[in-house]
């Protein structure tokens, strides 16, 4: 048996609908601008990073296309120099034949 009974609840009710006003009116604007102002930085975000990307993989492409001229280039070089000594060797092998004909006589 308690000597002092206090009822609360009307107390209770107050502080309920102070803290409910207070969540509405304070807290819930200041949660959606928060959230917003959120969401605008990762867009912003997203795009730099996306454009970033893009750019790195126009770099890359060029990169690429240029190495693929390079080779182009280079293996058009080779085949010509293997085409050139190809000709240098028969006609000196074919030089070679005639002199050792001419020194040997054999078709005389």
């Amino acid at each position: 048996m308690a000597l002092i009974t206090t009822d609360w609840t009307k107390e209770l009710e107050q502080v309920e609908n102070t803290l409910v006003k207070f969540l509405d009116e304070k807290l819930e604007p200041m949660a959606d601008r928060i959230l917003d102002r959120g969401i605008a930085e990762s867009s912003v975000i997203l795009a730099k990073a996306s454009f970033e990307i893009q750019d790195a993989i126009k770099q890359a492409t060029q990169e690429i296309e240029s190495q693929r001229k390079s080779a182009i280039k280079e293996i058009k070089h080779l085949i010509y120099f293997a085409g050139l000594s190809a000709f240098i060797v028969m006609a000196l092998t074919s030089i070679f034949i005639s002199g050792v004909i001419n020194y040997f006589n054999f078709f005389q």
